[in-house]
């Protein structure tokens, strides 16, 4: 098994394109005409609103392209990689694998998310599909290394009973 899932930009470039389409929309509703010339208000503060919001979606989509945030999944390990940086993860560090739904937010209905947790870490390892291409494969994938590693985590309860 050797499956590599790229980041989608879809909706940072969308973003893009609405902030600046309703930037021009609004100058030139607010513009004036004078003397057969159209003038556009930049002393307006919706429009300074909507130019630092655009300037701030252009900022996240130029850092989300510089960086390329990868995820692969190999027989035996899981590798997060970016543009500069690669890290490793072997299934023997591996503590448990859950394919969820994410309890704090809910968006299109059901929102999944996949949590890792690590041997060596506190915190678990999430990872949301959505925000890459083929996320329904990406859910298979994880599910598939959740089975052939055989620990789903389970309650601190039950691992101290032993009803895991």
């Amino acid at each position: 098994m050797n499956k590599q899932f790229k980041r989608r930009f879809e909706f940072y470039y969308q973003s893009v394109a609405v902030y600046a389409v309703a930037l021009i929309i609004y100058a030139a509703i607010r513009g004036t005409f004078s003397e057969s010339e159209f003038r556009i208000v930049f002393r307006d503060p919706i429009v300074y609103a909507f130019i630092i919001v655009l300037v701030y979606s252009v900022i996240i989509l130029v850092f989300n392209l510089l960086y390329q945030r990868d995820v692969s999944l190999t027989d035996n390990s899981i590798v997060f990689q970016n543009r500069f940086d690669r890290k490793e993860i072997s299934h023997s560090e591996i503590e448990w694998v859950r394919v969820g739904k994410a309890k704090r937010m809910k968006v299109r209905g059901s929102y999944r998310v996949i949590r890792l947790k690590l041997k060596n870490q506190i915190r678990a390892v999430r990872i949301n599909p959505v925000h890459f291409h083929d996320e329904k494969e990406m859910m298979e994938a994880f599910k598939e290394l959740s089975e052939k590693l055989g620990k789903s985590g389970g309650t601190r309860k039950e691992k101290e009973t032993g009803n895991v």
